[in-house]
């Protein structure tokens, strides 16, 4: 695909848009990170004037930890002296922690310094404003031993997010942009993709037509000879001429119409019990026409137990032609292609392998796109719209079955097709 301005427009647009979401995510994140680190810088401040309210002594022998020291992003501790008194410990905590730079819901946690246990805690709603510069009368006091105090700020991250509500909104946004620009370009690339292939569709009418045109004028030129008519042999082998390309264009434009058909890639199936043995073999004079005209090989191995199926004999009877017919197709030396079938489980496996130039793995992923052809290399005589095997792909898909490709470059191909065979069948059936 060649480029174009508006490819590498497109591409520049792209990257500076993304390169604007990243950049927002990087701000976001320090912000995010700022407002942390004010919230911690606040509290531990509060926690500071706490301390100084309950005259802490940080000489006291046995608190070797500072007064006031982060444990985690949402857990501080403070030591305290000898003496707890819940009721004004929690007054000093409500009144210094509930400052508009803070005023976020906390618990706090009293433990012995010595043995780490926990003796009381409680829980404190700074929305309760009734209480919230009410000294409590009701909690307990602790007085022996020495004690230091757990805070911990469950909705953190919330508060931080509230704080960030903005920022946060207008990163969402933005992502939301880059999301509807990348799937725009998608689309666009993908419809500058279907026009060339349909310019390719386009061309291939063409020379389908042209052809055969030609054939025509040229056989009718001749008939306008009046000396024709005296040469009898002559005369019915340019009719026979013009019916065989008049019969070729009619093919191609029934080919046409049923690609008119397909557009809504929906096909109409009338499905009936089939042996596909008994097909393949009805088939076989006619699919060994082209094999036996280049001296080749179509072989069948017919070897599952079980071949009765419901299928669409018509589309099956089309996807059989047009597997054999493209391994002929691409293929640069004499065609050796084999038909087999086998049983899986409660599967009839169907594949036909040949001998041909084989399919890239780039362009095994593309081989069942409408329009789609792949590359011949030194083979210049494909003829084709592109369709057969997104035809096939749709024949298969609206059966319920599956298809998959094993193909290398150079090593040939093989189509495999596996269908639910009809379980009522006796397993000693004929092959």
């Amino acid at each position: 695909m060649k480029r174009s301005p508006i490819r590498i427009f497109l591409l520049l647009g792209l990257i500076s848009i993304t390169g604007a979401l990243i950049t927002q995510l990087f701000w976001l994140q320090k912000a995010m990170n700022a407002k942390g680190d004010n919230f911690d810088n606040n509290v531990i401040l509060s926690l500071r004037r706490v301390a100084e309210h309950l005259d802490v002594s940080s000489t006291n022998s046995i608190i070797t930890l500072e007064v006031v020291r982060k444990i985690s992003d949402r857990t501080f501790q403070l030591a305290v002296n000898d003496k707890v008194d819940c009721n004004v410990l929690e007054y000093y905590l409500r009144t210094e922690l509930s400052y508009p730079s803070l005023d976020v819901d906390f618990n706090y946690h009293i433990h012995e310094a010595e043995t780490d246990k926990e003796v009381f805690s409680r829980a404190v709603d700074l929305k309760d404003q009734k209480s919230l510069y009410a000294v409590s009368t009701d909690l307990p006091s602790f007085t022996n031993g020495t004690y230091y105090v757990v805070i911990y700020f469950p909705t953190r991250a919330t508060y931080i997010g509230v704080k960030m509500t903005i920022w946060i909104f207008s990163s969402f946004i933005l992502l939301v942009v880059t999301c509807f620009f990348v799937y725009t370009i998608f689309i666009i690339l993908r419809q500058f993709r279907l026009v060339e292939m349909q310019k390719d569709f386009v061309n291939n009418i063409a020379h389908e037509f042209k052809t055969p045109i030609s054939t025509i004028t040229i056989s009718a030129e001749t008939l306008g000879n009046p000396d024709i008519i005296q040469k009898p042999e002559r005369l019915h082998n340019y009719v026979n001429i013009i019916k065989n390309e008049t019969s070729r264009l009619g093919n191609q434009v029934d080919r046409l119409l049923q690609i008119a058909k397909m557009e809504s890639d929906k096909i109409e199936l009338h499905e009936e019990e089939t042996d596909l043995h008994t097909l393949i073999r009805e088939l076989l004079p006619n699919l060994s026409i082209r094999t036996d005209e280049l001296s080749g090989k179509l072989r069948l191995r017919l070897d599952a137990r079980q071949h009765r199926i419901m299928a669409d004999r018509v589309h099956l009877i089309n996807i059989l032609y047009s597997l054999v017919d493209n391994a002929i197709k691409y293929t640069e030396q004499v065609p050796d292609i084999e038909m087999h079938t086998w049983t899986e489980g409660d599967q009839l496996c169907l594949s036909v392998q040949d001998n041909g130039i084989g399919i890239t793995e780039e362009h095994r992923k593309k081989i069942f796109d409408k329009f789609y052809r792949v590359p011949t290399g030194n083979i210049h005589n494909v003829k084709g719209f592109g369709l057969g095997l997104h035809y096939l792909k749709l024949v298969v898909t609206a059966h319920k079955w599956k298809i998959k490709v094993e193909s290398e470059k150079n090593k040939g191909s093989n189509f495999i097709i596996t269908i639910p065979y009809l379980k009522q069948e006796t397993a000693n059936g004929n092959n």
